[in-house]
């Protein structure tokens, strides 16, 4: 008995400790987006998880028409200076968005484009910030 509440014990500190290592590893920047079609504009919060060297998944958090979307995805590049883009899908993943753009000075800034079919639409810029 005294032996399963050990390994119950170190189980639970084990997950304890993954956790916030995981968290730690996220890269949260925040910025604004234009969609320039109906000259919309709001907030928005990026978050970077690492997937391997300058390639990470990433969540756009943002509101549209004031409901709350988070369109996840892939980039590649850097989070500090140089080049960076990446693809993301809305939550019904039928919709498709590119994002290109670069850091210079701790600053990201872009374009983002919806594909559709084999044509691709700018829809806008955004930028980004630590």
């Amino acid at each position: 008995m005294k032996r399963a509440a050990l390994l119950v014990a170190a189980t639970l500190l084990l997950i304890a400790h993954a956790g916030p290592a995981r968290a730690q590893d996220a890269t949260t920047l925040n910025g604004q987006f234009l969609w320039s079609h109906r000259d919309m504009a709001g907030n928005l919060e990026a978050v970077f998880r690492p997937t391997g060297e300058a390639t990470w998944s990433v969540d756009f958090h943002f509101k549209f028409r004031d409901q709350p979307h988070t369109y996840s995805g892939t980039a590649e590049g850097s989070l500090s200076d140089g080049a960076l883009k990446g693809q993301v899908h809305n939550e019904g993943k039928d919709r498709t968005f590119t994002f290109s753009g670069s850091f210079k000075d701790g600053k990201f800034s872009g374009t983002h484009a919806e594909i559709e079919g084999e044509k691709t639409q700018q829809t806008g810029t955004l930028t980004l910030s630590r």
